[in-house]
């Protein structure tokens, strides 16, 4: 069996399922989910607590059981995700040692356990058509919701994502990420109307009050409003219109990759993080055109 430690928010552990279900895939086996990050606040959780939030989707996985967890204790995750040197000591468990790719990853063997990321579509390339289909909806959007997907789909539309919420104010996540400026989206918003001068914009974000003070007065944006308790519909939408304007973040990550088409624009923000430490070269996705964020 392949299990995956689930942690972070909804693009996260897209990235996390994405990575252990090819593993799973190319093995031959099993993929669990072990969510216990979710039941208890660790030490090492991301800045904001999280809930599990794949249940929307149609995964082949399932929720490992607690006796199906016995002989993976949570204990060694916290010492592996502290102690760097203690990982060589738990051989069936498969920590990241760092954001950019790891081909050791092609090397496991059953049984295993990643934690980590995995933040690089190279982990999953070859099971991409299947894992956008796990990544589609159980149920259908509905309402006011399965309107704005007949706009996306019948129109030339530019899903444009601003995110800013904790990477404004939470002082570890602002110093990380930070956000992208206004002028980002503006300068990427004229690229796009420039290739497609009738397109719409589907504006999506986690402060719709900035968003609409600051683009409000385009008559060709779209705000999509009522998604804040399930981001999975606002991402159905995002990854349902013809082109993209990304946020730093990885749920817009995802609209993008998962609206892939040959004729798709997407506009991406460099650099990726606000710290000049972190190594973004296998997160970047090269058929994407990226501009300065600031």
């Amino acid at each position: 069996m392949v299990i995956v430690r689930l942690t972070g928010g909804l693009g996260n552990q897209m990235f996390q399922y994405a990575t252990g279900r090819a593993l799973a895939d190319r093995l031959g086996t099993e993929l669990l989910l072990d969510t216990r990050a979710f039941e208890h606040a660790l030490a090492f959780q991301a800045y904001t607590r999280r809930d599990y939030a794949l249940g929307p989707f149609k995964l082949r996985a399932k929720i490992a059981a607690a006796e199906e967890l016995t002989s993976w204790p949570s204990w060694v995750v916290e010492i592996g995700l502290r102690l760097r040197r203690a990982r060589p000591l738990f051989r069936r468990w498969h920590f990241e040692s760092a954001i950019t790719y790891d081909p050791g990853v092609l090397a496991l063997r059953d049984p295993v356990c990643l934690v980590g990321y995995w933040q690089s579509e190279r982990y999953f390339s070859d099971s991409a058509a299947r894992i956008r289909a796990d990544f589609t909806l159980r149920e259908a959007l509905s309402g006011a919701n399965a309107q704005l997907l007949e706009l996306a789909r019948a129109t030339t539309s530019v899903g444009l994502h601003i995110r800013r919420g904790d990477f404004l104010s939470l002082n570890d996540a602002a110093q990380v990420h930070g956000v992208c400026s206004i002028d980002y989206y503006r300068r990427a918003m004229s690229l796009v109307r420039a290739r497609c001068p009738e397109c719409r914009f589907l504006v999506f974000s986690d402060d719709l009050q900035w968003a609409r003070a600051e683009l409000g007065s385009d008559p060709s944006t779209v705000f999509v409003d009522g998604n804040a308790q399930t981001p999975e519909r606002d991402l159905a939408l995002m990854s349902a219109c013809k082109h993209h304007i990304l946020a730093n973040s990885s749920f817009s990550w995802w609209a993008g990759w998962l609206g892939c088409s040959p004729e798709q624009i997407v506009i991406a923000p460099t650099p990726w993080y606000a710290s000049a430490k972190l190594d973004t070269r296998d997160l970047a996705v090269g058929r994407w055109q990226y501009i300065s964020r600031l």
